[in-house]
């Protein structure tokens, strides 16, 4: 890790992306008090989790990516043990482990031992037991890996009714089309470095606001170095032998000129497209950019 430094707005939706092994799991350890900082600090919610760090753990809430549980206990009996760990007297731990477990989707299971439940009912377990403290903060670990489309809607609606009541969300995923539907914010890891970090449709322009897909007959060499020479070109990528996508940073429609280039230069153009980019496309085009 080298010099991490994050903005994590209130209420927002935050995605933390990275490769394996960029060190998501290291910080999510360090921001949740597990690991302790060799240098520098952090804030949480205006409290320094070195001097304040029991205070800052009442205020969060955190789901693993791997959530252990008891195999012989059942739903119901987790979340009152969990909620008198927290603090809760047994009473408060009884009311707010049913209020929670119908909140996620689990009332019906509540009385079923653990053992018998799916991946997916094991994660919104783990959800409601991270929330018993009526956290502001959430932070959670890969929370849709291994879920199965359904599971993975059912935890993304869960989590934007959780950020609806006022809680802020921290997400560590590699589901990239998943943050792209759920978060306002995104922050890229790459080699222990925060490479880029903003609202996600900043995110999504980080390298160039769009990618235009030509197909055209008689691609020479000559007409990808042309279109690369273009001032608002950012990069070109062939992707057979007529299909060209031409990344670009412009605000303007600059699709004439770059069908005029071609043309001119002995190109037939059958097919010239222009698309938004996607947030794949800036991960993309962002970690494997050389810093």
């Amino acid at each position: 890790m080298e010099n991490i430094s994050l903005n994590v707005e209130k209420e927002s939706i935050y995605g933390f992306l990275g490769k394996n092994g960029a060190g998501k799991t290291t910080t999510i350890k360090l921001l949740s008090g597990l690991l302790t900082p060799t240098d520098g600090k952090i804030i949480v919610d205006g409290m320094d989790m070195d001097s304040e760090s029991r205070e800052i753990k009442k205020i969060m809430g955190l789901v693993p990516q791997d959530s252990n549980f008891y195999d012989d206990r059942n739903a119901l009996s987790h979340m009152i043990y969990y909620g008198r760990l927290k603090g809760l007297s047994k009473k408060e731990a009884l009311v707010q482990s049913n209020a929670l477990l119908e909140k996620v989707g689990l009332e019906k299971e509540k009385h079923k031992q653990v053992i018998y439940f799916s991946h997916g009912m094991k994660k919104r377990l783990g959800i409601a037991q991270a929330l018993l403290n009526n956290p502001k903060i959430l932070i959670l670990d890969e929370p849709t890996n291994g879920l199965d489309p359904v599971g993975i809607r059912q935890i993304r609606e869960l989590l934007c009714e959780c950020n609806n009541s006022g809680i802020t969300i921290f997400i560590s995923s590699h589901n990239l089309l998943e943050i792209q539907e759920i978060c306002t914010h995104v922050g890229i890891l790459d080699k222990g470095k925060i490479i880029a970090e903003n609202k996600i449709e900043e995110i999504r322009h980080f390298e160039s606001n769009g990618v235009i897909t030509v197909g055209l007959y008689n691609l020479a060499p000559k007409i990808i170095n042309l279109i690369e020479s273009l001032e608002f070109v950012v990069k070109t990528e062939l992707k057979s032998e007529h299909v060209l996508e031409i990344f670009v940073n412009s605000k303007g429609d600059v699709k004439p000129e770059i069908n005029k280039l071609i043309v001119e230069n002995g190109g037939n153009v059958f097919k010239l497209i222009e698309n938004s980019l996607s947030l794949e496309d800036a991960f993309f085009n962002a970690t494997n950019k050389k810093h």
